[in-house]
């Protein structure tokens, strides 16, 4: 018999409390909720698997495939530990669920602190296996996210550096937000998502659309920051040919380019108090006209927004209408910051360096122990981004197929150094003797490439050979320290 875990019942998200919610969208709620039949879409699956030395490794779950975890040298997560017993337990997914099965070990398969004997038991992302010393996280993510819609006449938007990193869950936070955004996903009401600068803040916004009864209309998304006010009411609402000046043709907006799918707000704390003024009207009538028209159209979109900035400090400060925000504020979910959500970092960071050595056509890198504890001790105030960016230095710089302390970017690998004293100044040519041990390898590591062009007449491919490195390498290493001529 499948043990169910209660602590997987429906929980609010962290951080603020939402507002009350309405009468009719609580019935909406409860009504999408019991439309999840109780069981968690997998996605991509993926189990973290930590040793008692503090390596970490990642395990990719397809259809079909079971994981032995045991003492027996043969399986799968190998755990050479008296406590352990040789054939311990499996986990194996079977399309959308996953399970793990105790077969009948010595002193059990504790699962989210509870232990399973000889019995099986349903996963979902975020749950812990522990076997003698090792910790396995269950991580789940969405498949790799499709390019938000571009409406006609509008420029494309800029790469997104989390495109394709999904929506991860493997940490108790994540879990949470993962259970509202299923619950959310079925309703029709506003959400506002908070979150810093690189949280996710956009990917868990095309959640909400990927897992609603809208996912097969269109998903639009408008960064409300990056267009001056005079061109936001057009790009939002469209315009009638011969509107303005310059306007030759008719301009479909974002909202009607969203009609039967859902339109993210992005960066909603930047938009003009005039533009707020349009918008709220937008939504309380689900009406708009284009610019220079007459006729209205019924809108059905659904809208998310999402902003980094405390939009109830922006109300007091008279930059933000309180009436939108308590429109758009009928429920908020805010996303954890990544470090809140450590347990997901050996898993984006594997995530992120299979992208990137994809993209460059190379297999990807293994992280060596040492380079993971890094990652998972860094504080990433800039979040995912961040975080994909240390790992695309470090996957252009390691050349051995494993990733080293050394090939993280000095800010990360360096967090731990003690900032550089007062004192004299240095000699020139040389790093000062109190500068961090970051700055100082990377002075002689600029002076050493300065001195290889010089020895070698400014070839790249000769000065690469001396170094001991790729001329890939050495090529990021002249734009990292502006040597490039």
């Amino acid at each position: 018999m499948t043990e169910r875990d209660p602590r997987r019942q429906a929980a609010p998200p962290s951080g603020e409390a939402p507002p009350p919610l309405a009468a009719e969208v609580a019935t909406e709620l409860e009504a999408a909720e019991g439309a999840l039949g109780g069981r968690t879409p997998q996605g991509q699956a993926s189990l973290i698997v930590r040793a008692a030395d503090g390596t970490a490794r990642v395990i990719d779950l397809t259809e079909g495939d079971v994981v032995a975890i045991g003492r027996a040298p043969e399986s799968a997560v190998c755990v050479d530990d008296p406590r352990v017993s040789r054939n311990h337990a499996i986990v194996a997914r079977h399309g959308d669920a996953l399970e793990v099965v105790d077969r009948g070990s010595r002193n059990g398969t504790s699962v989210n602190g509870a232990v399973l004997r000889n019995a099986a038991r349903d996963l979902a992302g975020g749950d812990v296996i522990r076997i003698g010393p090792a910790e396995i996280v269950v991580a789940i993510a969405a498949p790799a996210r499709l390019p938000p819609l571009t409406p006609p006449g509008s420029a494309p938007a800029a790469e997104d550096a989390l495109s394709g990193a999904g929506f991860v869950v493997a940490d108790e936070a994540m879990v949470k937000v993962f259970q509202v955004v299923q619950r959310l996903a079925r309703a029709r009401t506003t959400v506002l998502v908070l979150g810093e600068t690189g949280a996710g803040k956009e990917v868990v916004s095309e959640q909400i659309h990927r897992a609603s009864p809208r996912a097969g209309g269109p998903f639009v998304q408008l960064s409300c920051a990056a267009l001056p006010e005079t061109l936001l009411e057009s790009e939002l609402f469209g315009h009638e040919k011969a509107a303005f000046t310059g306007a030759d043709r008719r301009k479909i907006g974002y909202f009607e380019a969203a009609q039967g799918g859902t339109l993210l707000l992005d960066e909603i704390g930047e938009l003009p108090l005039a533009m707020q003024a349009k918008l709220l009207r937008v939504l309380e009538s689900r009406r708009m006209a284009r610019i220079g028209g007459t006729q209205e159209l019924e809108l059905d979109v659904r809208v998310v927004c999402a902003t980094h900035r405390d939009l109830q400090a922006e109300v007091a400060a008279g930059r933000f209408r309180q009436d939108l925000y308590y429109r758009i504020s009928t429920f908020v979910l805010r996303v954890p910051p990544l470090r809140e959500r450590r347990a997901e970092i050996a898993l984006l960071a594997h995530r992120f360096a299979q992208q990137i050595a994809e993209r460059m056509g190379e297999r990807a890198p293994r992280f060596a122990p040492a380079a993971m504890q890094v990652l998972e001790a860094h504080a990433w105030p800039g979040n995912l981004r961040e975080l994909r960016n240390a790992v695309e230095h470090a996957v252009v710089l390691a050349e051995a197929g494993v990733i080293e302390v050394e090939h993280l970017p000095a800010s990360v690998a360096g967090a731990g150094a003690a900032p550089p004293s007062a004192g004299a100044p240095a000699s020139a040519g040389a790093p000062a003797e109190d500068a961090s041990m970051p700055a100082r390898l990377a002075e002689l590591e600029k002076k050493s490439i300065e001195d290889a062009l010089a020895a070698e007449g400014n070839n790249q491919t000769r000065a690469a050979k001396r170094l001991g490195i790729s001329r890939r390498a050495l090529l990021y290493k002249l734009e990292k320290y502006d040597l490039r001529r």
